[in-house]
């Protein structure tokens, strides 16, 4: 009889434990959504310390130390997440941008390609996913990859600029111009689209004037 209590007592803990994991993900997600990233990262953290297996809080980790541009400290977390779940489509689509920033492309697809497969239809892995595959293995899936994810998110700068640059390197400029005037609408200081539309306008008139 008093082993059942200790039992039942023993589930009653990780019950509320567990409520309070959650609210405090919770709390974390709201956090992020709002900007405050250093916050987020301190809650989520706060959580492994009660829980150091909640992978949940762990890829939180991951996801602010990305935005805090901490891409040493992220490819760190993401490799460590990967080695208890494979299947962490954040952890690998952490390394995949990681790997971009580096210019490894070729690394950054193979993670990237998996994170697609375990997150269909999210366009921020598949900006990434099309910028890899444009530059690495062909560029016509590439484009079709990046105008995947401009469907899905059409007033993301990131994405228009990207496939903007994309088209650009085609020498398609009228579409890559639009692209990028499409993104200064959004951000009139995005200074990427302001260069890119600034290049683009200079790079079609001197072709332009060598025909």
């Amino acid at each position: 009889m008093r082993n059942n209590n200790l039992q039942n007592r023993k589930v009653d803990n990780n019950k509320k434990l567990s409520r309070l994991i959650a609210n405090k993900l919770e709390k974390s997600e709201h956090a992020k959504v709002l900007g405050n990233h250093e916050k987020a990262l301190r809650i989520a953290r706060s959580i492994l310390i009660q829980d150091p297996s909640c992978i949940e809080a762990t890829e939180e980790v991951i996801d602010n130390l990305l935005s805090l541009q901490d891409f040493a400290e992220a490819e760190k977390v993401a490799n460590f997440v990967l080695l208890q779940n494979k299947e962490s489509y954040i952890a690998n689509y952490a390394l995949g941008f990681i790997y971009l920033t580096d210019n490894l492309n070729d690394l950054a697809l193979t993670y990237l390609q998996k994170a697609n497969e375990l997150s269909p239809n999210n366009p921020e892995i598949l900006r990434c996913l099309g910028w890899a595959t444009f530059h690495v293995t062909n560029k016509l899936k590439g484009l079709v990859t990046l105008e995947r994810a401009l469907n899905l998110r059409s007033d993301d700068p990131l994405i228009l600029c990207d496939l903007g640059v994309c088209l650009l390197q085609e020498q398609i400029f009228n579409k890559a111009i639009n692209l990028f005037e499409q993104a200064l609408e959004i951000d009139s200081t995005n200074e990427r689209a302001q260069d890119c539309l600034q290049a683009a306008r200079s790079l079609e008139k001197k072709l332009s004037n060598k025909i």
